[in-house]
């Protein structure tokens, strides 16, 4: 969109979210630039102002309906280089119109009053005189229309009316007195003009000469009042309205020049209440020069025209304090509405959509995603895919959606069935202690479901199942599990819903009359060599179930022995498989219900730990020749902590703990602390006391 037609929108946008205020400001933006067409109409400034008005007019359609970057950018720059130089152009009218305009504001009818009183007299002297002598005289009084197109056909004067300087303008002798004299107000502005010769036949029977052809011609094209002399009989005549009015008495003549006076605008192109109510008023005055639809296509085309600026201005200064902005709101909420009875979703439509807004700057900061009301109507659809459109609203009232991303979205529709289906029981987990058993099936409350859902989702399930695990349980299970619809695959059908989604799975576990379940308790024999000890034992199966005489297992406590495990001679991890020490005529058997015959013993026989303190010398190694050294304290003790086995071999065997130095690095004439290597057994820790010993060398 060029930026025209971005303003021209703006402009439609913000007219139609108007208010009262907004209405009222236009009218009286319209009301002052339409009384300034009218008070410039009369001038020279109103053809500059039609023709640079056509040529703006002409231009922005182009720029409209044409994307022509480069020719946009040349008409802005044309734009604003007649804004500028308009008020230099009009700089005299402009002048002038203020000038009037103080003289008028509130003055207007004294002002009237004066130019007739120092105008009328002067005229009708001249009246007498050139009537007497039977000079020729064609005048003519501006009136509402200007008469600045005639005045251009004569000689500029800029005088002041008087009878002196009129009669020198008749005066035979000189060059102006054949053309006609045109006053505006108390001025005499031009002599010699050439006037409109009228093409209807005069009243009477007389035959008129060119100038009373000349008057009645001005009267038709303005509201002048034109005055004649005759030059052949003397005579006087007026002409106005098209009309004219031959034998005029100067009686006759005084009074309707004040009633011109009285009536009509003497200012040069400037305003008037009477002015302004005259150029309305002649929309209704049949009597008038124009006619009635002249008249209102006359105003008419001025109010257009004053309401054009008056929009193309409010618009632009609307757009400099307030600007119109079209901001995007991401992820807004989409509603799905109406969706038909007996139809449900098949796809996921998308949830948020994108919302470009146009609105004024000052409202925006009043809106964010809640602002929003975004739906997608299903109503009236069957099943199938569908297209359907989205619609959305603003709370806003000066707040326009322009733009929904995506417009459009994809729906698909399927009919909803309902069927029901027996709920099935399966066990995940069968481990079962074999001192108990399942008395029956596991059952399910309710012991059916229905399935409700698109047609093509529940044509898929063929079960609905629950699941329960025994995890080795030694009594009746009675738990609230959830429902699955499963298909031929056994994989869960998504989609669907179950009524109820949740059921009671109960499971009746009983204790055999026959058998018992105990514990496997490990015996040993011995104690372990000296420094060690027993630190763990275990037994593999720890459970066993035992099968027999009901009398013989009520004799046999919770636990069963297995056959003793000599633990005398071992050393670390030690694992022995080893008998069970059971009665006659019982039997053991485990989980999975084999027999049990021998079991695994697993015995951790660590060894004991203690502390030893002992003193050594600390011994140098790699000592340059030379080199005299001497070290203090000479000895070190240490204390050694760990298994009592090590401890009483390095008791035996000294050589293990050896402290040294190494003195390669050494040099003459040094003094310096080492912490001495202790090498010792890595099952042990060691403590050094010093730490560290002083070494000189010479």
């Amino acid at each position: 969109m060029t930026p025209p037609q971005q303003f021209l929108a703006d402009t439609f946008f913000r007219i139609s979210s108007l208010d009262v205020l907004g209405v009222l400001d236009i009218l009286l933006v319209v009301l002052v630039i339409f009384s300034l067409l009218l008070m410039l109409r009369r001038s020279r400034a109103a053809s500059l102002i039609r023709g640079m008005t056509i040529l703006v007019l002409a231009l922005l359609v182009v720029t409209i309906l044409l994307p022509l970057p480069a020719f946009d950018w040349v008409v802005r720059m044309f734009l604003f280089v007649v804004l500028v130089t308009t008020p230099i152009l009009l700089q005299p009218e402009l002048r002038r119109l203020l000038e009037n305009l103080g003289r008028s504001a509130g003055l207007s009818r004294s002002v009237r009053q004066t130019t007739a009183e120092s105008v009328v007299p002067q005229l009708l002297r001249t009246l007498e005189n050139l009537s007497t002598t039977k000079t020729g005289m064609l005048l003519a009084l501006e009136g509402s229309d200007s008469l600045q197109d005639v005045m251009h056909t004569g000689v500029p004067i800029h005088g002041r009316v008087s009878a002196e300087l009129l009669q020198t303008i008749f005066f035979n002798k000189t060059p102006l007195h054949d053309g006609a004299v045109i006053i505006r107000g108390d001025q005499v502005m031009a002599a010699g003009c050439l006037l409109p010769l009228t093409e209807q036949p005069l009243p009477g029977r007389r035959r008129y000469g060119t100038r009373h052809r000349a008057a009645v011609g001005l009267s038709e094209k303005s509201d002048a009042f034109v005055l004649i002399v005759s030059e052949e009989t003397g005579l006087i005549a007026v002409a106005r309205h098209n009309r004219l009015h031959p034998c005029q008495e100067i009686s006759a003549i005084r009074q309707q020049l004040y009633e011109f006076y009285a009536g009509d605008s003497e200012t040069d192109g400037g305003f008037s209440w009477r002015g302004l109510w005259a150029g309305v008023h002649g929309l209704f005055a049949n009597d008038r020069h124009r006619s009635w639809m002249e008249n209102f296509l006359s105003l008419a085309g001025l109010l257009t025209l004053s309401v054009l600026f008056a929009l193309a201005a409010w618009s632009f200064a609307i757009e400099q304090t307030n600007p119109t902005e079209r901001p995007v709101f991401e992820d807004v909420p989409l509603r799905l509405e109406n969706i038909p009875d007996g139809l449900v979703l098949m796809n996921k439509p998308q949830a948020t959509v994108a919302i470009q807004v146009q609105a004024a700057a000052d409202v925006l900061q009043t809106l964010d995603q809640d602002s929003f009301q975004v739906t997608a109507s299903l109503a009236g659809l069957e099943d199938g895919i569908h297209q359907v459109a989205v619609n959305g609203k603003v709370s806003v009232t000066n707040a326009r959606i322009i733009n929904l991303d995506p417009a459009v979205i994809n729906v698909e529709l399927v009919k909803m069935v309902t069927i029901t289906m027996p709920v099935t029981v399966e066990l995940t987990d069968q481990t079962l202690s074999s001192a108990y058993q399942m008395v029956e099936s596991p059952t399910a409350l309710p012991a059916s479901v229905t399935v409700t859902g698109p047609e093509l989702l529940v044509s898929q399930v063929i079960q609905v199942q629950a699941t329960l695990a025994l995890n080795n349980t030694s009594s009746s299970l009675q738990e609230i599990r959830p429902l699955r619809p499963l298909d031929l695959d056994g994989k869960e059908v998504s989609g669907v819903t179950l009524n109820p989604a949740q059921a009671q799975v109960s499971l009746l576990i009983t204790r055999k009359q026959n058998a018992r379940e105990v514990g496997v308790r490990a015996l040993t024999e011995g104690p372990p060599p000296d420094g060690y000890w027993l630190s763990r034992l275990s037994v593999i199966p720890a459970n066993v179930t035992l099968q027999g005489d009901t009398a013989v297992l009520r004799e046999i406590g919770s636990f069963v022995d297995t056959l003793p495990v000599n633990i005398r001679q071992a050393t670390g991890p030690y694992t022995e498989i080893t008998a069970l020490n059971l009665p006659d005529g019982v039997e053991a058997i485990d989980s999975n219900g084999q027999p049990v015959r021998s079991v695994t013993v697993t015995a951790e026989i660590s060894p004991r730990s203690g502390d030893i303190s002992l003193t050594r010398r600390v011994e140098i190694f790699n000592a340059p020749p030379n080199l005299a050294i001497t070290i203090a304290p000479e000895e070190v003790d240490l204390l050694l902590s760990g298994p009592l086995p090590m401890l009483h071999a390095i008791a035996a065997t000294p050589g293990l703990v050896r402290v040294y130095i190494d003195a390669s690095d050494l040099r003459r004439g040094q003094r310096v602390e080492l912490t001495p290597v202790v090498v010792y057994p890595v099952e042990l820790s060691v403590q050094l006391v010093p730490a560290t010993i002083s070494v000189t060398t010479k």
